[in-house]
């Protein structure tokens, strides 16, 4: 995919939309809110003036997206919001990855903002650690409109005791492309299965001048761990149980490796797939090297903006199924509180306010398309029924968190940057190695970084 994930300090960012408006670092933006003045409690004494009211103050910490005017009006929304309640607001808009630094000082000093987005990286860190403010109560009356959150976005805050730390604002997916004109030729269905995508890529290959299937399969890009993850779930698999414990070793992961190496011992795979990076399959696709590729809105933003004929040749679908489903492991970013706040009730409610419904859905419609919503029903907003733009909203319901079906810890972050998912793979694909010993591997892996977060987070 385009927008490359390398790095730990880059992994909340990965999508264009969320560093592309970011030219610059430090604060875009810092705005203070002049709140009403609340009315006296109480007479003066005669001869004395009234002592003013001490109006609560919080800080808020938020990053910039690529849409400018949904972050212009986010902040009116915040501002405004403060204002009407007489609450005093330090609100710091970071450019980009410039959010990161403060987050890391943050948790060393305990010193948070009161409120803030909070990267996927570091949410589950700041749960485990106990200094998030509970939303249990927020979130389920939330749930109770436009047809509740989604699975993923309900459950990426969610610990496995049933409370949630966080409030869901919006969400990124993939979608599937595949060269229409290419099965039109052979006389092919769109594939709706992942075993028809490996069919189908062997029928449409021409050897040595095109390839039916650029899928990510090597540890340069990032999104190798991503296309792999959401494969092993369809098949019923999984990397981590409910606990966050390792749960690599079983037959859906073997029949998901055996897969990739029937799409890879056939040749449907181009032969540097394996060196790709984020932009691999992007180029692969857009330059007709490839006939199906799975990635984000950015190859169809790129064909709308300069290659209308690849587009018109072009099927953009929803990303195949398995035995179990459709699944895709995406992004559901999340606002959270602090308990160290000494406002909660005033926390509580801006998240409730900003995270309606109400305002939720002007907001996306000022981000364009490029901020999927969280709740089930708002898909069926007219923002959402251009045929491209419903693909991507539709996969919602369907995109999960990397920790899956558990919360999204550091240790799930830790392996995920390790690529131990894809590692695994390349021991089959190129090392000759048979499953049950790349499996092993990978299994010792995982426990190996659960265990060290056990023993950081009890020291």
């Amino acid at each position: 995919m385009q927008q490359n994930e390398a790095g730990q300090n880059r992994r909340i960012s990965r999508r264009d939309f969320l560093r592309g408006a970011a030219v610059a670092t430090g604060v875009l933006a810092v705005a203070a809110c002049t709140p009403i003045a609340p009315g006296a409690t109480s007479s003066p004494a005669a001869g004395s003036a009234a002592p003013a009211a001490e109006k609560p103050k919080i800080t808020v910490w938020t990053s910039a997206t690529f849409t400018t005017d949904a972050d212009a009006l986010q902040d009116e929304q915040i501002t405004g919001w403060c204002a009407e309640n007489g609450v005093e607001l330090d609100l710091s808009r970071f450019a980009g990855d410039a959010i990161r630094p403060n987050w890391q000082a943050a948790f060393e000093s305990r010193q948070f903002p009161d409120i803030g987005n909070i990267p996927q990286e570091d949410l589950a860190k700041f749960i485990l650690t106990d200094v998030m403010l509970e939303t249990t109560d927020l979130v389920e009356a939330l749930n109770e409109k436009e047809g509740g959150y989604t699975n993923g976005a309900y459950g990426a805050g969610r610990t496995p005791d049933g409370k949630h730390w966080s409030v869901p604002s919006f969400s990124s997916t993939e979608i599937f492309y595949v060269r229409k004109d290419k099965l039109d030729e052979k006389g092919l269905d769109i594939p709706e299965t992942w075993e028809d995508v490996l069919a189908t890529a062997k029928e449409i290959t021409v050897p040595g001048e095109f390839w039916g299937w650029g899928t990510q399969i090597g540890t340069p890009s990032w999104d190798s761990e991503v296309a792999f993850t959401s494969k092993l779930w369809s098949y019923g698999g999984k990397t981590w149980d409910e606990n966050s414990q390792p749960a690599i070793d079983s037959e859906e992961t073997r029949t998901t490796i055996n897969l990739l190496k029937d799409a890879w011992d056939a040749g449907v795979v181009p032969p540097d797939a394996a060196i790709w990076d984020d932009s691999g399959n992007n180029k692969a696709y857009l330059t007709g090297i490839v006939g199906m590729v799975f990635n984000t809105g950015s190859i169809l933003r790129a064909m709308q903006a300069d290659d209308p004929d690849l587009l018109d040749r072009t099927a953009v679908i929803p990303i195949p199924k398995g035995p179990k489903g459709r699944f895709c492991s995406g992004y559901n970013y999340q606002w959270g509180g602090f308990n160290k706040t000494e406002h909660p009730e005033v926390v509580r409610g801006l998240l409730e306010y900003l995270f309606a419904p109400e305002q939720l859905r002007p907001y996306y419609e000022a981000g364009g398309g490029n901020l999927l919503p969280v709740y089930k029903d708002m898909i069926n907003d007219e923002m959402w029924q251009d045929p491209y733009r419903k693909v991507l909203a539709e996969m919602i319901a369907d995109t999960y968190s990397q920790g899956n079906p558990g919360l999204t810890t550091p240790w799930v972050l830790d392996a995920w940057i390790d690529h131990t998912m894809v590692k695994m793979l390349g021991r089959v694909l190129f090392d000759d190695w048979d499953n049950d010993k790349a499996i092993e591997e990978a299994n010792a892996a995982l426990t190996k970084w659960y265990d060290d977060w056990q023993t950081r987070l009890q020291g």
